[in-house]
């Protein structure tokens, strides 16, 4: 069995003070995919942005059998895409062809090599459509879709999703659902909705003032921290 996350001991204090996380332990093996759940505030995204080394933490950080370290990380966040909750963060060209390619192009991929990719990475997310719009003319889960195929086009071998539900109506949700189970990468979700996550992971883990406080399935988590899951959500 491969392991393609390993973290010990991991801490992180904000400069104003606050303990993001405090002492994390944490793996992820190639066969898996896992939900983080927990409170706003408790650590989760705090976490999810050590994993390709947008925060630096004490402790250990290891991707697929490297330290996420500066020296490290170009090839760590070859490994390690990270969608964020707010697809807008990732959304900022003037079309959605120019976005997906963006990273391909800034990796000196040359220009029709990486345009051609982006429109084969649009073309799997079901966004082919949408090439030449620009994103502020989409919805909000085809945003997200969107911004999945511009993490998806760089080949990552872990796919990092925050709170991908967010502002999805019941449709674009279940759409969602079905295009990550059909994903062939590992995944780390954070996420509030249990029915979601028992839909695309195997494994929760539930973190609780920065630190994780119970791991097991979606359901065992959901009936040990959250005592009522009949809204699916924690």
């Amino acid at each position: 069995m491969s392991r393609l996350i390993e973290v010990r001991r991991l801490r992180f204090q904000y400069p104003d003070g606050t303990l993001a996380l405090d002492g994390i332990d944490f793996y992820l093996d190639a066969d898996e995919s896992v939900a983080l759940f927990g409170a706003n505030g408790s650590g989760k995204t705090t976490f999810l942005l050590h994993l390709n080394g947008l925060l630096h933490g004490e402790g250990e950080v290891i991707v697929c059998g490297v330290p996420v370290t500066q020296n490290n990380l170009a090839f760590v966040r070859q490994k390690v895409g990270i969608v964020f909750q707010d697809p807008d963060e990732q959304l900022f060209m003037p079309t959605v062809l120019e976005d997906v390619a963006f990273g391909l192009l800034n990796h000196g991929v040359e220009p029709s090599r990486a345009m051609s990719m982006a429109k084969a990475a649009l073309a799997e997310v079901g966004m082919e459509s949408v090439g030449d719009k620009a994103p502020y003319h989409l919805s909000a889960g085809e945003k997200r879709r969107v911004a999945l195929a511009g993490v998806l086009v760089m080949k990552p071998d872990i796919l990092v999703l925050d709170e991908p539900t967010t502002y999805l109506d019941p449709p674009a949700r279940k759409s969602l659902i079905r295009l990550l189970r059909g994903l062939p990468q590992t995944k780390i979700i954070a996420t509030h909705d249990t029915a979601f996550a028992r839909s695309v992971v195997d494994r929760a883990v539930f973190f609780q003032h920065g630190k994780i406080a119970g791991i097991g399935t979606v359901q065992e988590i959901a009936e040990r921290f959250c005592w009522d899951t009949r809204y699916g959500t924690v």
